[in-house]
């Protein structure tokens, strides 16, 4: 019969919970924000549209994180219920019934979503402390 010896659970688990003190919500969406930077930045810089005025560009934001449980999210740009001086750019993104959709959020993302993960990987660990 073999037996099996574990030391350090304690510390293990110790230091796990550490992890999830630091990690407060402020910390999560503040590592949200920056990992969306590279895809506001694209969306900003896109010339799909016409923007003459300068006031759809300048109007595309990061939003203030939303906390639901454990989930925590980041709106960047515009949303379907947008209703704010920028409100046209969602009919760029999505198309009305005379328009078709020429979406440029949708883009940015896909074209900057591995930068976004990775600045949140690294920003997670900076935060917890992992290096």
């Amino acid at each position: 019969m073999a037996e099996l010896q574990m030391r350090g659970m304690d510390e293990l688990l110790e230091r796990l919970q550490g992890m999830e003190t630091k990690m407060s919500n402020k910390l999560k969406g503040a590592v949200l924000i920056k990992a969306a930077q590279p895809i506001l930045a694209d969306a900003i810089g896109t010339n799909v549209f016409k923007d003459q005025s300068g006031k759809g560009r300048a109007g595309l934001k990061t939003g203030r994180p939303a906390f639901k449980g454990d989930k925590v999210t980041v709106l960047i740009g515009i949303d379907k219920g947008d209703i704010s001086e920028i409100f046209y750019m969602k009919m760029v993104e999505w198309g009305t019934s005379k328009m078709p959709a020429r979406p440029f959020l949708t883009k940015a993302f896909e074209r900057n979503k591995a930068e976004a993960y990775e600045i949140l990987k690294a920003e997670l660990r900076s935060g917890l402390g992992l290096w």
